[in-house]
């Protein structure tokens, strides 16, 4: 009988395996391993995803994870950041107690993790920047909202202790999803607090959040801080923006019996707080986790509205490509269910050098200095776990 690995061993198997992913969501009730590599595709859009899909084998139902890239711009160097799917060689879902697939063999490698120095390059420029898209967005009043990102380059001594990450990763965002996508020396990491979309039995669940404001100190200033952003009218319309744009394209996605609340709630990570709003309905029968997927991304929370023009805000005002930053990632297993998450709160590592990606909405009334600060709280999680790689030496 083959034995079943403890969580330590899986984060160790992880930081040995050429390839690698792990999965799971805040509710504790989904939590994947996979290892090795059945299949693969590189560079994957939607229509592509669906072609592969049909050419896998259905063997234990075993998951395929991945991601797509933001939009169609390419970053040169990476095998992972343009899109990416694999099906494990073997997948170990943790909650289930179950194994998919056979053991593999790692290469054991040997790495010496030293306290890693780190050099910090910012966007100091991002406010002046995004100025534009705030001054076009007065004069134009059909030019609602803008989603930009900013990108800081984190250059570390030393490798990155990926068990040790895992873990980190684990204990302090437990309220968001983890996703960690390894292939070719790449490492993609989110602690995403937004669902795009999940699909089980035909029931389907997304979320808009959208609006964002820091934690408190203490249990009263975080209340009133929650009670703030939940009033703020700029918060507001752009949450309001973001909930009438996703129910207008599952509408037309054909998605029954949808449920969208009239007031958002919020939702809290251990770094920011959102204004939520979770929508469910019924999947038509002639459509698909990957159609809806498709249909939603990129929701008005992640591009803008108009979307045309949101897009062409984003290529020309940010200065990189964001790859899978802003991506669908996530899941599917081949009897159609599955859940794609929102690829922000991230940071993509290879050889030394860590990217960490945070946006920001904007809109007509945002303030482009205030925007920024949002955006450095955005940036925590993934500093933080990359400070735990010095602090805990």
């Amino acid at each position: 009988m083959v034995k079943f690995l403890t969580e330590e061993e899986l984060q160790k198997t992880f930081a040995l395996a050429n390839d690698a992913v792990y999965f799971a969501t805040p509710n504790g009730q989904t939590k994947y391993y996979g290892f090795g590599k059945q299949a693969e595709l590189i560079g994957a859009s939607f229509a592509q995803v669906k072609t592969w899909l049909a050419t896998l084998k259905n063997d234990e139902n075993k998951p395929v994870f991945g991601g797509f890239a933001f939009d169609k711009q390419q970053i040169a160097d990476s095998k992972l950041m343009n899109g990416y799917f694999i099906q494990p060689a073997v997948v170990y879902d943790v909650i289930n107690h179950e194994m998919l697939g056979l053991p593999i063999d790692l290469v054991r490698q040997t790495t010496t993790f030293d306290t890693n120095v780190m050099q910090i390059t910012d966007e100091t420029d991002w406010p002046s920047r995004i100025q534009t898209a705030i001054d076009d967005m007065k004069q134009n009043k059909q030019h609602e909202k803008v989603v930009l990102g900013r990108q800081r380059q984190v250059t570390l001594s030393d490798p990155l202790d990926e068990q040790r990450l895992l873990s980190k990763l684990q204990n302090s965002q437990s309220t968001s999803y983890h996703f960690v996508l390894k292939h070719c020396g790449e490492l993609f990491v989110s602690a995403t607090p937004e669902r795009l979309v999940k699909v089980t039995g035909g029931q389907l669940s997304t979320a808009a959040v959208a609006g964002t404001i820091k934690r408190g100190a203490d249990s009263v200033s975080d209340q009133a801080l929650a009670d703030e952003l939940w009033h703020d009218s700029k918060n507001r319309v752009e949450h309001e923006t973001v909930v009438a744009e996703i129910k207008e394209r599952l509408q037309a996605a054909n998605v029954k019996s949808l449920q969208v609340p009239t007031e958002p709630q919020i939702l809290k990570t251990p770094q920011v707080q959102h204004l939520y709003t979770p929508i469910t309905g019924q999947l038509a029968s002639d459509s698909s986790l990957l159609e809806i997927a498709a249909e939603l991304h990129p929701t008005p929370a992640l591009g803008g509205k108009p979307r045309d023009w949101a897009l062409a805000e984003i290529a020309q005002i940010e200065k990189m490509p964001r790859g899978l930053f802003s991506g669908p990632i996530g899941m599917m297993t081949m009897d159609g269910d599955g859940e794609f998450i929102v690829g922000i709160r991230s940071m993509w590592y290879r050889k030394n050098l860590a990217t960490l990606f945070a946006g920001a909405g904007i809109l007509a009334a945002s303030d482009a200095q205030m925007e920024y600060q949002e955006t450095g709280l955005k940036l925590l999680p993934m500093m933080n776990l990359l400070k735990e790689q010095i602090n805990n030496d």
